[in-house]
């Protein structure tokens, strides 16, 4: 969001996507409403091209419970691969402070996931704490889970509060050894 805020400050008129997995928070579609009426722009869902009934026919039933890489791969990575095809770069709001895997991510560099596109990450040194201090100063608009314990959000099913004093990816697909969906597969090529 600190992200969406900036830019629409700058003027410049960047599209906006969002990766709807059909498993979203409520919290997070609402969200996306207060961000068109905020900032008067239409943020673009993004989809898999699996239904999550079709995905459980061909797959079995709750995925994310036996395989939650490949039901990440299903509903963000490959559709995102798909999106971002037609561009030369694309802007994440990732940070260095997330997890120790983002500890060396580079300003800009080559996107691991989609060959021959750039991915900036002009946040990459800033903290949580800057960018609550950002949020604030400008009434930017964001999750209200949040606000209940869960300071990293993904779907519904994959998704935990955490406890006070936690790692702020430690709700994030629970019982497992994973604390990325693959979007931003090893990071450190920089340019």
């Amino acid at each position: 969001m600190v992200l969406v805020d900036l830019i629409a400050r700058l003027g410049y008129g960047v599209p906006v996507y969002f990766l709807d997995t059909d498993l979203l928070f409520p919290e997070t579609y609402g969200l996306i409403e207060r961000v068109r009426q905020r900032y008067g722009i239409e943020p673009r869902p993004v989809r898999p091209r699996l239904t999550v009934d079709e995905q459980a026919a061909q797959f079995g039933e709750r995925l994310w419970e036996r395989d939650p890489d490949r039901c990440c791969a299903l509903r963000k990575v490959e559709p995102q691969r798909e999106f971002l095809a037609g561009y030369r770069a694309w802007i994440t709001g990732i940070r260095r402070d997330q997890t120790r895997a983002r500890t060396p991510l580079p300003f800009v560099e080559d996107d691991r996931v989609v060959p021959g596109l750039t991915k900036v990450s002009p946040l990459a040194d800033w903290t949580e704490a800057d960018v609550w201090r950002y949020v604030t100063a400008h009434d930017v608009p964001y999750n209200e889970l949040h606000d209940r314990g869960y300071p990293s959000i993904g779907c519904v099913p994959c998704t935990r509060r955490v406890a006070p004093g936690g790692d702020l990816r430690d709700g994030r697909w629970p019982g497992f050894e994973k604390s990325e969906c693959g979007l931003h597969a090893a990071t450190g090529v920089e340019r």
